[in-house]
């Protein structure tokens, strides 16, 4: 198999890893839709959204980004703060109810994943483990 053929091999598989490893169903347990879990992720990892930074990033219109976090804002899981040196940026972050639940799905997610990893054996795993070290290497440099 060729190179650019493995390469691609290698994300579809992961990518299957990580698809089957999350059940949608459990973020509705946890009263959640696929997008609202993708925002409390987004909000985690840009601790200074804004309407206007997150439609930018997701390439969407502000008013989509507006209806997807009004529920999230009335449900506790995000606070909308006025920014205070200018009143037009609204900022969003996590309340402990929103990092909770990202827990939650952080546990629920690696629970799936580890079901996978435990059908390898430990030389198996071993080498996973090392060649991902390697990759990531590159990756967050």
């Amino acid at each position: 198999m060729k190179r650019d053929e493995l390469v691609q091999e290698v994300i579809e598989t992961i990518h299957r890893c990580q698809r089957a490893a999350v059940n949608p169903s459990d973020w509705r347990k946890i009263g959640l839709s696929h997008s609202q879990v993708g925002m409390l992720f987004m909000i985690h990892h840009h601790s200074d959204a804004n309407v206007k930074k997150i439609s930018e990033h997701l390439g969407v219109t502000k008013s989509a980004i507006t209806q997807l976090l009004d529920p999230l804002v009335s449900n506790g899981f995000i606070l909308r703060q006025t920014d205070t040196s200018d009143r037009r940026i609204v900022r969003f972050s996590l309340t402990d109810k929103g990092k909770k639940a990202l827990k939650e799905i952080n546990k629920l997610k690696f629970s799936g994943l580890r079901a996978a990893l435990d059908n390898l054996s430990d030389s198996d795993l071993e080498k996973l483990a090392n060649l991902h070290r390697k990759a990531a290497a590159k990756i967050t440099k």
